[in-house]
């Protein structure tokens, strides 16, 4: 009896089952994957360092949630990085059977469980702390305390990691490396890809990944419900929650600025931009994570599922190299100052051009006065209590409109 509640044939069947059913699609789907995840992967890592690079910038370091964006970026760097060596080496590969390979099996087993956890969380903190900002900016009282400093950021940045090490737990000590004995080379290896890297005579040495002595069936039930809802369930559950709540915000404000402006606001604010662009990177976060949560769940409940999960494997990869990829996609689209900034920062990689993205002639003038709203914004008259500075209209008419950076 396995750990599942299943006998051997039951776990047979089970397998089988799942196996037939999803083969034309899983056939299919693999040759795909494999022509897709290697671009993801490259173009992904280069995004993902490039907002690094800009949000590093002198201009970009004032914002908290910039600081976010960075960590996050990082990790789905790293994520991708070492899942394009880990799919490269291929069974049959000359490195598939080396003890250099094994390690870096267990290694990226764990690395990557953990930085996907960390960049999950550091969503779903950062969606926290923005709601927490834009609802104490639209209150006159309230006990809130100020999250719109690198304080808030540093401390909810320090727990999504301290969460993430909590629910991977398990995992760090789950696996060792295994010996086994010499052998023939498998036949399959003869005939394949690599044919002509191997002689029918060549020997090798199998290694493999198991779970140390003393692991029993009550440290993989842990494991996995550990897993399940730390690192799952209820992060989904908050990103769903919390991007309701920024979207109903986000809606409010749209429709108070247009009261306030008799219908003739010229657009948004920046902070509702920011907003959005924040929504969205939380929207992509709980498309691709959501499904893989719900079915984690359900196989918790029903052991068999848990050969649905394994055949769905590749599209789960996919879909968090998607994930990882996409924020930089967000941030060019939805934020201006980030635009600008990167086309500062790589003019050098670019054609030149006496205008910028939006038309206007780029002098020297220009740039000061554009990086001067950053650093000298109006302090108009609030509560001491508060501390935060209205929502901008942006009516035609305001002339005490506020132009906020990404804060």
């Amino acid at each position: 009896m396995s750990c599942m509640g299943l006998n051997s044939t039951e776990l047979q069947e089970a397998r089988d089952y799942f196996k037939q059913l999803l083969l034309p699609f899983t056939s299919s789907f693999t040759i795909f994957h494999n022509y897709v995840y290697v671009f993801l992967c490259v173009v992904g890592v280069f995004a993902n360092i490039s907002i690094v690079v800009v949000l590093i910038r002198p201009a970009m370091r004032k914002s908290p949630f910039n600081l976010f964006l960075v960590v996050i970026a990082l990790c789905d760097a790293s994520l991708m990085g070492t899942y394009l060596a880990y799919k490269h080496v291929e069974l049959c590969h000359p490195w598939y059977f080396s003890f250099p390979w094994a390690i870096y099996t267990k290694f990226y087993a764990i690395f990557s469980v953990f930085v996907h956890s960390c960049s999950l969380w550091l969503t779903v903190n950062m969606a926290i702390l923005r709601f927490l900002v834009l609802y104490r900016g639209s209150r006159s009282e309230t006990r809130i305390p100020q999250c719109n400093g690198f304080g808030a950021a540093y401390i909810a940045i320090i727990l999504a990691f301290l969460i993430a090490c909590i629910g991977c737990l398990p995992i760090f000590i789950r696996y060792r490396i295994i010996e086994g004995e010499a052998g023939a080379v498998p036949d399959l290896c003869l005939v394949g890809k690599y044919a002509d890297k191997w002689e029918p005579t060549d020997m090798i040495r199998f290694y493999g990944l198991s779970q140390p002595l003393w692991w029993n069936c009550d440290f993989e039930r842990i494991n996995y419900w550990m897993a399940a809802l730390i690192l799952k369930l209820i992060p989904c559950l908050l990103l769903t929650i919390f991007m309701t709540l920024l979207v109903r915000m986000l809606i409010e404000a749209r429709e108070r600025r247009s009261r306030l402006c008799g219908g003739m606001g010229n657009g948004n604010s920046q902070a509702e931009r920011t907003t959005a662009m924040l929504t969205g990177i939380v929207a992509i976060f709980l498309i691709t994570e959501l499904p893989q949560g719900v079915l984690t769940f359900a196989a918790g409940a029903s052991p068999r599922l848990t050969f649905l999960t394994l055949q769905l494997n590749n599209v789960f990869d996919l879909l968090s190299l998607i994930n990882s990829a996409v924020n930089f996609v967000l941030c060019a689209l939805m934020s201006h100052v980030f635009r600008r900034e990167f086309l500062l920062t790589f003019s050098m990689c670019c054609p030149q051009s006496s205008e910028n993205h939006s038309g206007a002639p780029i002098n020297k003038t220009s740039n000061r006065s554009i990086l001067s709203t950053f650093s000298n914004i109006a302090k108009p008259k609030t509560s001491k209590k508060n501390g935060f500075l209205p929502v901008p209209t942006n009516c035609p008419d305001d002339k005490n409109t506020v132009q906020l950076a990404m804060n």
